[in-house]
């Protein structure tokens, strides 16, 4: 059985030979156990009958759509903008002011992109519906489109907030500890670990607003 250090050393190899790929991978990965962690903890099961019994379990649409999120937008995003920061602008050997200027850079351009694109993700898969009969793009474009501004009015700048806290510190961390081509997998643990216990909190008052919603109406 392979030890940590010889895992640990075959991931890193594959980063090498297939950044892209491999960050995507774990972009999905981490994003869908948010989603199985968040569920677990708090309970709220989707709900399948099989043979006439009731099955709980954890498979619902938004954990395909957040695997997708993790894997084919968030992370190919990252990916390219950090290459273009540590590869582009800021090559070579550091100076104390390379360095702050790579960090500001970051915080200036990949937080605000992800968070963003975060926001507007998460409203679609929470608020988007397609209407029922005939199926009419420019309407639906215009309700996406509705549906991602107001997200985006309602959560950005919260989140954006605590974004740019979490990264700076982050950040600090990886120009001191962690290779460059690791990077978007450190920042996607660190989002992993956020994520998860921002999507537990929501989960616990979306339950609980479902369950007052159930006792006025008895």
């Amino acid at each position: 059985m392979p030890s940590l250090k010889q895992a640990n050393a075959k991931y890193v190899e594959s980063i090498i030979k297939y950044p892209l790929l491999t960050k995507a991978i774990t972009g999905a990965i981490l994003n869908g156990l948010n989603e199985i962690i968040s569920t677990t903890v708090t309970s709220d099961y989707s709900t399948t009958e099989i043979l006439g019994y009731k099955v709980n379990h954890v498979l619902s649409p938004k954990l395909i759509k957040m695997i997708i999120y993790g894997g084919l937008i968030s992370t190919p995003v990252s990916h390219y903008m950090y290459h273009i920061i540590n590869n582009k602008i800021f090559t070579g050997q550091l100076s104390k002011l390379g360095k702050i200027l790579q960090l500001l850079t970051s915080l200036l351009t990949v937080t605000p992109t992800i968070c963003g694109i975060f926001v507007s993700w998460v409203s679609l898969i929470n608020n988007y519906k397609v209407d029922k009969g005939e199926f009419n793009l420019k309407k639906e474009v215009a309700k996406m489109v509705g549906i991602v501004k107001t997200g985006l009015q309602r959560g950005y700048k919260g989140i954006l907030k605590t974004a740019l806290v979490t990264s700076f510190v982050s950040l600090i961390v990886a120009q001191k500890y962690i290779p460059q081509e690791l990077w978007v997998v450190f920042f996607s643990s660190v989002s992993f670990v956020l994520g998860t216990i921002q999507n537990i909190k929501l989960k616990k008052l979306q339950k609980q607003a479902r369950l007052d919603k159930e006792e006025k109406s008895e």
